[in-house]
């Protein structure tokens, strides 16, 4: 008979921060290389926005987990919590992987109007498809994007269980 045991909150925090750490980098590797693709090298700032997200995500985990009270650990839990929803869930997966690649490549496909095209995707901004790692590796960030959702939900949901229990005593 096998037992399963719910993981605690640091190793579901540490989950959760993987999962982010695995958006911003692909995020950042896809933005390198359509900054050197397309000559855009303003592509380049989101590199420094994820080495920055991801300093506050580690920092903000290790400040929760280092016992200095309960005022401090939960607004740094909380920290930890929203930085990874805004950035790597809703504007990396939701925004630039769901609308800015796979929606523009859904529509593209299905041969969308190209007045559409330029209204929904004006250019310089965007391209309109023309190369596969390029699309590739913009539509992939929503899968870790969606992964580091779901952890963040068993995370809160975990953090909440235990609060609850904490203050039932």
């Amino acid at each position: 008979m096998s037992r399963t045991t719910t993981p605690t909150l640091p190793v579901l925090m540490t989950r959760a921060a993987w999962w982010a750490f695995s958006v911003l980098m692909l995020t950042s590797i896809h933005h390198a290389y359509g900054a050197i693709r397309y000559a855009t090298p303003w592509r380049m700032h989101v590199t420094l926005v994820s080495v920055v997200t991801i300093g506050i995500l580690f920092g903000a985990r290790h400040v929760a987990w280092q016992q200095r009270g309960w005022a401090t650990s939960s607004l740094a839990f909380w920290i930890f919590v929203g930085t990874a929803l805004i950035v790597p869930v809703f504007v990396i997966g939701l925004f630039e992987g769901g609308y800015n690649h796979f929606v523009k490549d859904a529509l593209y496909m299905s041969g969308a109007p190209a007045g559409l095209m330029r209204r929904l995707f004006p250019p310089p901004a965007y391209e309109l498809p023309n190369d596969v790692f390029f699309e590739a590796t913009g539509v992939l960030q929503v899968i870790p994007a969606l992964l580091t959702g779901a952890a963040l939900i068993r995370l809160v949901r975990k953090w909440r269980g235990d609060v609850h229990a904490w203050g039932s005593r």
